[in-house]
């Protein structure tokens, strides 16, 4: 396809983009319109912006960025790397930004998130639903404080991404999708969303738990229970008990302000670790990451906390996961196996993490897919170990998933690979990785 026509059919994407683009930055370069589209301009203006994205320079890039996405959306790889970074161009400037322009700017991010999957398609540029449905749902989260109003639009993302693929989301995220339905009173739709998921996932021990908690509360009064305690409390502040099952109605019932409140008392008369940590998987759960490793760490030191010492290093592993840290989540993951060699969801977690690193590497050659050899690696080895034949079925099923992705045979050929040479990913996005796997 020539450049020409290929801008002719982006034409639709630039028409959708308009009111997007309008938003301009506060430098005098970002008040500039884009020039007329030339195939000559594309790399000069792709590496204008670039360089500047890359020191976070977000106001000088814009304008160039803007540029691109007009111009020639997929260059160079052809796949919507530009517009995953016009969203943290918008989010970057909202965070240097306050009031009225602060919340400006991340409409404008959450806007490229809504249309990015049609304009790409008429680009003629395939992009991932799932992810870019995800990523919204991740985005309004993490932006709680300035997107108060958009919170309860969150566990309906997370449906639809849910409805996109099933196997890609995580149990906190099916939690959250129940604990939304049952916060806006469509307990019949949680009971029938609930339904699918125990059809879905019946060999995942951890979510038939999370099912089995919900349908425990579903059909009693937590709100009559709630209502109960507040009152026992009040008239018995000492108690430590009943705070204690309040507390934990506030996070079951997503009552965070009055979880925290309350959360804060309690550790500040009978601090513990086992509270310390109850919170910190509440705060981990909020996208609170900083906040969950501070009590995390603290918990170690309290009464009890060597005992818990996989929980918490796992836990602190997933926060920085969660955050993009892949190399700090891999270390706290390795300490939650030194503290416990028997404790498998912690190589799965690793084999879950060298399977984000390719999906986040942007590439998909022969190299990134022989990163699923080491991811395979662990999996195998969680299954070997287990004890537990859900976490065992857990492990087989993630290798499965992965093995389509393996090296072929040609691609195996042209880099010389045999089976059985030792190969190590430690290269490109994998530098941090450092391990060395078995060609297969």
């Amino acid at each position: 396809m020539t450049f020409r026509s290929s801008y002719r059919l982006h034409a639709l994407a630039i028409a959708m983009l308009a009111a997007l683009l309008s938003l301009q930055a506060v430098s005098p370069a970002a008040a500039q319109p884009a020039a007329e589209c030339n195939e000559d301009d594309v790399p000069m203006n792709y590496s204008l912006y670039y360089e500047d994205y890359k020191i976070e320079s977000w106001a000088t890039s814009l304008p160039y960025l803007k540029w691109i996405i007009q111009c020639a959306p997929g260059f160079p790889g052809n796949n919507d790397r530009n517009y995953e970074r016009l969203v943290d161009v918008y989010e970057g400037l909202a965070l240097g930004m306050e009031g009225d322009m602060q919340r400006a700017y991340l409409d404008s991010a959450l806007y490229v998130q809504n249309i990015a999957v049609d304009s790409l398609a008429a680009a003629g540029i395939e992009a991932d639903p799932f992810d870019w449905v995800f990523g919204k749902g991740r985005f309004i989260q993490k932006h709680n404080a300035i997107l108060p109003d958009r919170q309860t639009d969150v566990g309906g993302i997370y449906r639809e991404a849910y409805d996109i693929d099933h196997t890609r989301l995580q149990n906190y995220y099916i939690n959250y999708i129940i604990a939304d339905l049952v916060s806006k009173d469509q307990k019949g739709d949680a009971v029938d969303f609930m339904d699918v998921v125990e059809s879905d996932f019946a060999d995942n021990a951890e979510v038939m738990t999370t099912l089995e908690n919900w349908r425990g509360q579903l059909f009693t009064s937590p709100e009559e229970r709630i209502g109960f305690l507040e009152s026992q409390v009040e008239k018995n502040p000492g108690d430590g008990e009943l705070k204690a099952e309040l507390l934990q109605l506030y996070m079951d019932e997503g009552i965070r302000d009055m979880a925290y409140q309350l959360a804060d008392e309690v550790m500040n008369d009978a601090p513990s670790g086992r509270l310390y940590r109850t919170v910190a998987k509440m705060r981990l759960d909020d996208g609170d990451t900083d906040e969950a490793i501070r009590l995390y760490e603290e918990s170690l030191d309290m009464t009890g906390g060597a005992d818990a010492a996989r929980e918490v290093y796992y836990n602190i592993g997933i926060a920085h996961q969660q955050e993009g840290r892949l190399a700090s989540a891999r270390a706290q993951f390795r300490r939650a196996l030194e503290a416990d060699p028997s404790y498998v969801q912690a190589l799965i977690a690793i084999g879950d993490l060298y399977v984000s690193a390719v999906q986040g590497c942007g590439t998909f050659e022969r190299e990134d897919r022989a990163v699923y050899w080491l991811a395979a690696d662990y999996f195998d080895r969680a299954a070997s170990r287990a004890e537990n034949e859900a976490y065992a079925n857990q492990a087989r099923q993630r290798r499965q998933n992965i093995q389509r992705f393996f090296p072929t045979a040609e691609d195996k050929f042209f880099k010389n690979w045999n089976p059985g040479d030792r190969f190590t990913i430690d290269y490109g996005c994998y530098t941090w990785i450092g391990e060395t796997t078995s060609v297969r």
